[in-house]
């Protein structure tokens, strides 16, 4: 559930997601802009602004991913049982399509009810596992390297 402090950081995202799409990036930007400047400022003239936008934008992905305030009350209801301990196993609920239409994060219950978008989001996450599996070989050759050296 919502609570009152929360809203209107969540209400301000929603606008930002309206203006600049669902970026997490500049959502966070738009929201400490709008949302919070006297912090902002704040942090600024304390050497925290990093940290600030940090925090925003780490806040902001968990909601784009997780699908925001109500993660906790997601669609698991409108998934059959039979798919249940497939779904258990996932670490995550909501997967990105990066179909031309979609682009963005679905939760799970709306994937196994389009299998298309669930096809386009398993390829989508196997190539970004291969382009880390990668990334990790290049950084196991840098540090064999570096260690032999």
């Amino acid at each position: 559930m919502l609570t009152d402090k929360l809203r209107p950081f969540y209400e301000a995202v929603n606008a930002a997601i309206a203006d600049v799409g669902k970026n997490a990036s500049k959502i966070a930007d738009r929201v400490i802009e709008d949302a919070f400047p006297e912090t902002s400022e704040a942090a600024e003239r304390e050497g925290a602004g990093k940290m600030l936008r940090t925090g925003v934008i780490a806040r902001v992905t968990s909601m784009l991913t997780k699908g925001g305030a109500d993660a906790a009350q997601g669609d698991f209801a409108e998934i059959s049982p039979q798919f249940m301990p497939i779904v258990d196993r996932l670490h995550s609920h909501s997967h990105y399509v990066p179909l031309p239409d979609i682009q963005e994060y679905i939760h799970i219950s709306h994937l196994i009810h389009n299998p298309e978008w669930l096809d386009a989001a398993r390829k989508f996450k196997r190539q970004k596992g291969e382009e880390t599996l990668a990334e990790a070989d290049v950084l196991d050759e840098l540090f064999s390297a570096i260690t032999e050296a």
